[in-house]
Formats: C-alpha cells, structure tokens, sequence
C-alpha cells in the first residue's frame, strides 16, 4: 500500500498537464500512487494521459458524464484509491517538491489527527499574489481553526491532505449541488466536525489563478455563497465560541461573493439578507457599507482605493 493517493481531476488541460505531472514526478517522496480521472478531454489530454499510463506513472480513470465535473472526479478518484491518504491536485497547478514530504513528516509525528493543511501561495502571471493573515504552523484546535479560517481562506484543494475514511465519511465533495466553492464548503464543513488539524506554514503548492476558469466565470456566483448551507448543517454540537466563529467564517465567504457580484453589476440583496449580523466582525461591516453604496459611486471608490493600494 502506498503512503499516499494523490487525485487528479482532468478536462482540457493539455496546456498545462504534462508540466503539473512534472510535479509529481519530482516529488521527494515516491511512495504514493497516482490517480488521474479524465471527464473525456477533447483536447489531447486523453492521449497524453493513456502514454503516461503505458509508461507506468499514472492509473487513469475516465466517467462516463461528458464534460467538466472536477468534484465527482474527485469523489470517484478517492474511491479508486487504495493508500489510507488523500491529496487533491489540480492539472494547472503547481508543487514544490516537498510537498508529499512534508504531509509524511506531519502525519508521523500526529497520528491521530485526520487533517494535514500546508500552506499555499496564490500567482498571477508569474507574479505572486499578495496575501494577509499569515498563520503559523502548529495544531490546531477546532476553536482555533474556524478562528482562522473566519480571518482567511488558509486551506486550499492543492494544500490538504485527509484521511480516506474520514473524506468518504463527510460524503466527498458536493456534487450537483454547487457550480463553485464546493471545495470550500467541504474544506470548512470538515473543521466543523474535526477536533484537531494540523497546518504547516511551509508553501509547496500554488494556485495559478490565470488557469482559473471556475473562479473567473462570474456566472458561477448567481447563488449566495454554499458555506451558507453550513449554518444548519454544522452548528449543532458546536461550542459557542466555535459557532460565533463559524459564522463570522459564512459571512466572509458571502461578502467575498457579494464583491464579485458588486464589480460586474449583479444584484446582492441575497447576499446582504444571508448575513448573520450579529457575528460581523469590525472589518466585514466596512466591507458591507461600501457594497450598498450605488454601483456608479462604488466603482469610482474601487478605482481609488486599487490605486491606493497599487
């Protein structure tokens, strides 16, 4: 049995594909398997794939849906994994080689924790983003982890790694319920119902956002923001200061939403009704003020402040 079975959902990425396996090639550790679920690539990401099978590196998958589906991807990659550890890759993305490493270290060292999250860095063009809240590394309570994650999106599908019992056990990723932000729905639902997680400020993945189609398809935010869902879905069993600061979390997730609306003039009065009020923190009521300013006064302060802020 492998050590790990890293997941990797595929469709058209052959632009980006063979450089990501690269990654996994390269990785210090070699004790994990390789499972690749391709949504039927029209693209040549198909041909790539069965070469990379015949050469022994991959096992590839392929669902029978047609077209895009990364999260049932997913879910059927994990249960065609054989090791007790997941990590999620995406085929436009990119790894250090420690990544894997890093996870084997952690996990030897914290047995009985079920969650295992480095750290990641956002990059625009080859340009990294700018990012805030910088947490250091450590365990993490339940208490101390919604904490976080009120203050920032500190989990990424490329930074995390889950045991196998415990993701089939939370029911995988969402499928068919979400166009976007599954992942997140998923990443906060498990802190929600895992004592203890383990976070490594080390980065060994990046987000290439420029191959973000999900993320950049503004279609995909008509809804107010999944993590809404969790409210009902969560809270019981939490303690209070544990549901203060899931909420606090909900409602960054649906102000960030609301903000994408905002800049291309969708309506957010979903969005500002969803909010529970009473868990806002200082900073999100800031937020909120400049959201229900009219869009062309809004966009004539977004315009400052970016300079400002450039």
């Amino acid at each position: 049995m492998h050590a790990f079975s890293v997941i990797v959902p595929v469709y058209n990425k052959v632009s980006t594909l063979l450089n990501s396996l690269l990654c996994l090639y390269e990785q210090n550790l070699q004790d994990f398997e390789i499972i690749v679920v391709d949504d039927a690539s029209t693209d040549g990401s198909h041909e790539i794939l069965l070469d990379e099978e015949r050469n022994g590196k991959i096992r590839l998958y392929q669902r029978d849906t047609p077209g895009p589906g990364g999260y049932a991807a997913r879910n059927y990659g994990a249960h065609k994994a054989t090791s007790d550890w997941l990590v999620f890759f995406d085929a436009d993305d990119l790894l250090a080689k420690d990544h894997l490493s890093k996870f084997a270290d952690a996990i030897a060292k914290n047995p009985s924790i079920e969650l295992f999250v480095n750290a990641f860095q956002k990059m625009k063009g080859d340009k990294l983003v700018r990012q805030s809240n910088i947490l250091e590394s450590g365990v993490f309570s339940r208490e101390k982890a919604l904490a976080a994650f009120s203050r920032s999106d500190f989990i990424h599908m490329n930074g995390a790694c889950i045991k196998r019992d415990r993701f089939l056990d939370l029911g995988g990723f969402p499928v068919g319920r979400y166009q976007r932000a599954g992942d997140v729905y998923f990443w906060l639902k498990a802190l929600c119902c895992l004592k203890m997680v383990h976070y490594d400020s080390t980065v060994t993945s990046f987000w290439l956002l420029d191959n973000s189609g999900v993320v950049s398809n503004k279609n995909n935010v008509i809804h107010v923001h999944p993590c809404l869902d969790l409210k009902k879905e969560c809270e019981v069993g939490l303690s209070w200061y544990e549901k203060r600061y899931l909420r606090a979390s909900i409602n960054r997730k649906i102000l960030a939403w609301a903000v994408e609306k905002k800049q291309v003039g969708k309506s957010i009065e979903k969005d500002v009704y969803a909010l529970m009020l009473f868990s806002m923190r200082p900073r999100q009521w800031l937020v909120l003020s400049s959201l229900i300013i009219p869009q062309p006064y809004y966009e004539k302060l977004r315009e400052r402040f970016l300079k400002i802020s450039n």
